[in-house]
């Protein structure tokens, strides 16, 4: 601890560093590393009245995550970029999800914050529904959302939902970690020459995590082909 108040008093950029390596070594790693990224088992727990929110920060899109999903489970996924005049887009393609059991993915909700009281509603109509009722919602709906942090986004909304953060991951371990959950088993399945592919893999995901992570620490990489 009085380390990190000297490191305090010289270096506050390397506070919060100085400050994970304590937690980790104190109370272990698994209060300092979060856990990897699985969008599946957040999908498993959910239903047909939750929705599922990414609350976005910059520079990540979690559609390819939401797309990738749904191929895995060869399930159809409609996606609309809200904003100026997609209201009645989002709301029909609502609709056809709550008939036929797909998924709807609304990006960018804070862009029509306008226009989500309407959704709330929406929401909320379906949820109340019981099974034997005419237009029950199909128990393989899903709707996704996603928004940037707003103090105007419904709070009916949020307290329904699943809220789940897309930081970007810190360190080589993290990066890494995210990377290889992104390839399925039926991915990774498809070569025949495993051996080699497990090597390729593990190269281009650690190239990758060292350059992310290099970029996040604000360092010079030099790469000399």
């Amino acid at each position: 601890m009085q380390r990190i108040c000297i490191i305090r008093a010289l270096r506050l950029d390397r506070v919060l560093f100085c400050a994970s390596r304590f937690v980790r070594l104190n109370l272990g790693p698994q209060f300092a590393d979060p856990p990897p990224f699985d969008l599946r088992a957040i999908f498993q727990s959910s239903n047909h009245r939750t929705p599922l929110i990414f609350v976005l920060s910059p520079g990540v899109d979690p559609t390819a995550q939401v797309k990738s999903l749904a191929n895995d489970l060869s399930t159809n996924v409609d996606i609309c970029a809200l904003g100026q005049g997609q209201a009645p887009v989002a709301m029909s393609l609502m609709n056809l999800g709550l008939r036929s059991g797909s998924w709807v993915f609304l990006a960018n909700c804070h862009l029509m914050l306008s226009w989500m009281p309407e959704l709330e509603k929406r929401i909320a109509e379906y949820c109340a529904m019981t099974e034997d009722m005419p237009h029950a919602p199909h128990c393989d709906f899903r709707l996704w959302l996603s928004a940037s942090p707003s103090p105007k986004f419904p709070i009916a909304i949020l307290q329904r939902g699943i809220k789940m953060t897309t930081e970007p991951p810190r360190g080589l371990r993290a990066n890494m970690l995210k990377l290889y959950n992104l390839v399925g088993e039926e991915q990774f399945g498809r070569c025949q020459q495993r051996l080699k592919y497990q090597r390729l893999l593990f190269s281009l995901c650690w190239f990758h995590a060292l350059l992310h992570t290099s970029s996040m620490n604000r360092t010079i990489v030099s790469v000399m082909i």
